[in-house]
Formats: C-alpha cells, sequence, structure tokens
C-alpha cells in the first residue's frame, strides 16, 4: 500500500516538472517583437534647432518620438557594421563590414533596408556630409538592429532614431572709420541677403537699418549661415556715399566646424568688417587772396580756385569745375593749375561760362589743387554792393554718390568773392581870389597827363561816370562851372588826374565893362581815391591890365616916344657909317 501511495506521488511530481519544463520556456519568451529579422531597417530622423534649445526626449528606437525643430534635407550619414547578429544562436560576431550610405530628403528622413545592404547586427552611425546652415554631429553613435529596450521586455527590427543638429548663427560686427582710420558715427546700412532681399534675424524679423555709434560700431546677432551684404544707405554731412556691397559669409569653417564671420575685401574700402568713408571734395575760391576785393575796373586781377581732394580721388569717374562769370566781369586770359600733373586738367570756355575737366587718374588725393586765370571788371559795370561770383564743383565718386547723375549737390564756396570796382569823385569849386565870391562860366578839362594831351573819356564806362549827376559818355572837357562856381564828377576810376582850366570866367568891371579873369596857366593835378571825394578849389584873379581909347592921349604919347626912339636909331646908324668911311 506505501509502495503504490510512492509510486502514485512520483507520477504527480514527474506530470508536474513536466509541465513546468513545458511553461518556463515559454515564459522566457514573452517579449514584444517589432519587424522581422527577414527585413530589418532603420529609419534616421533629422532635425535642426536653434542654439541653446535644450534636449528632447530620450530615444528608445520607436517611431513617433516627440523631436522638436525643423527637418533637414540632405545629411549625409554612413553605416559601418561593427558586429554581426544571429538570431538562431542569440550570438553577435564582431565583423568588419561595408559602408551603407544614405541622405535625408525633404521630410529630414532617409531609410536603410535590406535593399541598401542592411543586415541584423550593430552599426557606426556618423554624419559624413551636410547642408552649410548647420553644424554637423561629426562624432560616431551606435545603434543595434534588432535593439532590446531598456526594461528588456521588448525587441524592435525597425529602428528609429532622431538626431538633432544645431543651426548656424553667428553675430557679425562692421566698423567704420574715415580716411584717417579714425571712427565714424552717423553712417546707415542695411543688411541684405546675397540675393538682394532683407536679411532676417533668428526669429525671422528683418534686419532693421542700423546707424555706426560713436565707436563706428554696428552689430548683428543671429544670422544664419549664408551668404550677405551691408550697404550703406545715408552718410554723415561732408561725407560721399559709397553703394559698394559690403558682402560677407556666415559659415562652418575646417574640421573643426568653427562658426565665423568671412568677409570680401574691397581694396581701399572694406577690409574685414573695417569700411572706410572718404570726405567728399570741397572747393573755395578768392580773389588776389582775398575774399572782399575792391579793384579799379578794366585792370587784371586774378580768381583762385581751390579744391580739397579726398584721398580716394584717384578712383573719382569725373571731376568738373564751372565757373559762371557775372555778366560785370570779363575773362582775361592766362589760366594755370597747381598741384596737379600737367595735363590732368582741359579748359573750355563758352560765352562766361568757363570749366575745366579733370582726369581723376591723374590726381593725388588728401591735397589741394588750384585753378588760377584772370579776370576783369567791365568798364561800365555798375556794382555799389560789389560784384559776387562762385564756383560750382561737380563730381562722380564711382560708388553711387554724384552731383552729375544724382542724387547729391554740386559743391560750392561757403564764401564767395566779391570784386567791388574802385571809384572816386571830384568837386571843383571856382572862386574869386580877392574875395572868395564863387565863380560860374568857368571851363575845364581833365585830362591823364600834365601837358593837357590826353582828355579823359568815358565813352566805354556806361552810366558809370557822371558830371552834375548826369552820365556822361564822351571826353571830360568843357565842363563849366554852375552858378555857384562848382560842378562834379561822379565815378572815377582811382589815380590821378589833372584838370586844365580852358576858359576863364568873366565880370563886369566898375564902369560897366566886361572882362576876364585871368586864365590859369598851369594844370591842377588831381589825386582820385576810392569811396572819396577830391576837392579842388580853384581862385582867379581879375585882370590889372588898362588899354587906353583909341585917338586919345594915351595914343598920342606912345606914338611920340616911337617916332623919337626911331629918330634916334637912325642918327647913329649914319653916324656909325661916316665913321667906317672916313677910315677906309
Amino acid at each position: 500500500m506505501e509502495m503504490k501511495q510512492r509510486k502514485k506521488s512520483l507520477r504527480l511530481w514527474s506530470a508536474l516538472l513536466l509541465f513546468m519544463a513545458l511553461l518556463i520556456p515559454q515564459m522566457a519568451f514573452a517579449y514584444t517583437t517589432t519587424g522581422s529579422a527577414d527585413n530589418p531597417s532603420l529609419t534616421i530622423h533629422k532635425f535642426e534647432q536653434e542654439p541653446g534649445t535644450g534636449a528632447g526626449d530620450e530615444g528608445d528606437g520607436n517611431p513617433g518620438q516627440n523631436a522638436e525643430g525643423t527637418p533637414v534635407e540632405g545629411v549625409e550619414f554612413t553605416l559601418t557594421q561593427t558586429h554581426s547578429y544571429n538570431p538562431e544562436t542569440d550570438t553577435w560576431t564582431e565583423k568588419s563590414g561595408a559602408e551603407i550610405k544614405g541622405t535625408t530628403g525633404a521630410d529630414g528622413t532617409v531609410t536603410f533596408t535590406k535593399a541598401n545592404g542592411l543586415e541584423l547586427g550593430r552599426y557606426g552611425v556618423k554624419e559624413t556630409n551636410g547642408p552649410d546652415h548647420i553644424v554637423l554631429n561629426t562624432e560616431t553613435f551606435y545603434v543595434d538592429i534588432p535593439m532590446t529596450n531598456k526594461e528588456g521586455n521588448a525587441l524592435n527590427y525597425n529602428v528609429h532614431i532622431y538626431p538633432k543638429n544645431e543651426t548656424i548663427r553667428s553675430g557679425v560686427e562692421l566698423k567704420k572709420v574715415d580716411e584717417n582710420g579714425k571712427p565714424l558715427a552717423g553712417v546707415t546700412f542695411k543688411l541684405f541677403n546675397e540675393d538682394g532681399s532683407p536679411a532676417v534675424d533668428n526669429e525671422n524679423n528683418e534686419v532693421p537699418a542700423l546707424t555706426t555709434d560713436n565707436n563706428g560700431l554696428i552689430n548683428v546677432s543671429g544670422l544664419a549661415a549664408g551668404k550677405y551684404y551691408f550697404q550703406e544707405t545715408a552718410v554723415p554731412d561732408g561725407y560721399a556715399l559709397n553703394t559698394t556691397k559690403v558682402a560677407f559669409a556666415v559659415k562652418k569653417v575646417g574640421e573643426k566646424q568653427e562658426i565665423k564671420v568671412v568677409w570680401d575685401n574691397v581694396a581701399r574700402f572694406a577690409e574685414n568688417g573695417t569700411v572706410t568713408n572718404y570726405v567728399i571734395p570741397t572747393v573755395d575760391k578768392d580773389a588776389n587772396g582775398k575774399k572782399e576785393l575792391d579793384f579799379d575796373r578794366d585792370k587784371v586781377y586774378s580768381y583762385n580756385i581751390t579744391i580739397n581732394t579726398p584721398k580716394d580721388i584717384d578712383l573719382y569717374k569725373a571731376l568738373v569745375v564751372t565757373d559762371e562769370l557775372d555778366s560785370r566781369l570779363t575773362y582775361a586770359g592766362n589760366w594755370k593749375v597747381t598741384g596737379a600733373p600737367e595735363g590732368s586738367f582741359t579748359f573750355t570756355q563758352d560765352g562766361q561760362t568757363l570749366k575745366w575737366t579733370a582726369d581723376p587718374k591723374q590726381l593725388t588725393g588728401g591735397g589741394k589743387i588750384t585753378i588760377t586765370f584772370d579776370a576783369k571788371i567791365k568798364p561800365d559795370a555798375i556794382a555799389e554792393e560789389g560784384i559776387p561770383n562762385t564756383v560750382k564743383l561737380d563730381f562722380d565718386n564711382n560708388f553711387g554718390w554724384s552731383t552729375i547723375d544724382g542724387p547729391a549737390k554740386p559743391e560750392e564756396p561757403e564764401t564767395p568773392p566779391v570784386v567791388t570796382p574802385t571809384q572816386g569823385n571830384l568837386n571843383v569849386v571856382k572862386i574869386d581870389a580877392a574875395d572868395g565870391k564863387k565863380l560860374k562860366g568857368a571851363e575845364f578839362k581833365l585830362t591823364s597827363d600834365k601837358e593837357g594831351n590826353n582828355i579823359i573819356d568815358t565813352s566805354a564806362t556806361g552810366d558809370v561816370v557822371k558830371w552834375n549827376g548826369n552820365t556822361y559818355n564822351g571826353l571830360l572837357e568843357k565842363l563849366t562851372t554852375r552858378a555857384d562856381g562848382t560842378f562834379d564828377i561822379t565815378g572815377l576810376t582811382p589815380g590821378t588826374y589833372y584838370l586844365h582850366e580852358t576858359k576863364a570866367p568873366t565880370y563886369t568891371d566898375g564902369e560897366g565893362n566886361l572882362k576876364s579873369y585871368r586864365l590859369l596857366t598851369k594844370a591842377i593835378e588831381i589825386k582820385i581815391v576810392d569811396d572819396e571825394t577830391a576837392k579842388a578849389e580853384v581862385k582867379n584873379s581879375k585882370s590889372a591890365w588898362v588899354l587906353p581909347t583909341t585917338g586919345g592921349l594915351g595914343t598920342t604919347l606912345f606914338t611920340g616916344v616911337g617916332l623919337m626912339l626911331m629918330m634916334s636909331a637912325s642918327v647913329l646908324f649914319m653916324r656909325r657909317r661916316q665913321t667906317d668911311t672916313t677910315k677906309d
């Protein structure tokens, strides 16, 4: 009986062991499987993120991971197999397999399958190429196909991974200096993409116009990789705009993918982000070295036109000096240029328009060029307040700043010279030497010589010279004193003149006889000074001689005396003749 009990227990235990033997393997293989060993795949989802973006969810090899960022097209991945996997024996064997390459598409993904040569095993994954606007991950990471989750209860033959790339961003600094290398404030720039569209920052906002500060600097941050250019839109007064594109690129450089700003240099204008502005040429003008010149009509004086040249003058397209002479002036020739090579300027004249055209390539910047020419005030010029005469300087700096085609205005002197014709006046008073009585009717002429041969001719002076307030055109002769004994001449060119009396005034003596004052025999020297009136007081004396009446005692007396003298002469002659005869 006892034996039977033992056999029965043994059979139950054996059955239990058999059940457990069958159950335990099933429990050991109770895990989730995705995909199959016959058709494995690896899908890489590529995203770019802005610098400073936090890490996303931890990868688990499954699709649908919450990955922030923008899909990136054109990233090349290279897979290198390091181990093979045998699912039958569940063994991993070290292996050096061939490289498999694939590139992400427009959706930022690339999938490797058996068709690409993907086998079960372990792979090193590396980014080997990609677009310029992201920083590539140059480190190799490893992926197992199949992949077991970290809990150890899932096996995945279709692995999905979500690597991230950082978008390239960089700031850029531009420095503005003047032609002497000093910081220049107040220059405005606009930033453009290479295609001419406005540049945007990391928040996709258009970069506004920027103006250099007191240190000559402007800064822009958050620029993505790419090609850009700055362009001047406004400059301070006295400087020439230069619309040349100051180009640069934000890019990664070298194996370490350093993010750098690389500038395109422009000779004498932009070098490694330092941009030079040059002053505009300026012009000044004087007459005989003065801003206000009093000068005689029809005498030669010189105008001096001085040009201050910027240091980039030799790069200019054009430089033209134009002098529109006032109608009261005349060009007297003899132009010359100093401070520039011979032949660097050509001259043309069209009436009152004088023009000098330069060949800028022959000029040296940073100095002074002076154009000198002779001029005269016309004899008939009326200009009580002077004759101003300016000059105009036109130029084209060949870089977008021109007074010829716009938008700049021609340069002119701040204070043009004023030439005033010199003139003085003459006031003549004729008086009686004895009693100071004013004498009318005396006649005079005005000459340039003491002898009285060269009478002053005013026929070419227009309305300049006036006699007694009336315009006088002709020879200054027969100038008669008025009832008050005076006459006036205005508008005489300063100098030395001679006043000659040509007819003396008359008077009536006590017996009612009309008699003449003595006529002056010597010329009176007159000094005419600019803006002054020379006064000549001319005194005349009455005649002292008295001629007797015809047939009167006086006449008989004179006749008798004459006859006596003649008789005495005859007697002496006869005596002398007799003496001479006796000797013979």
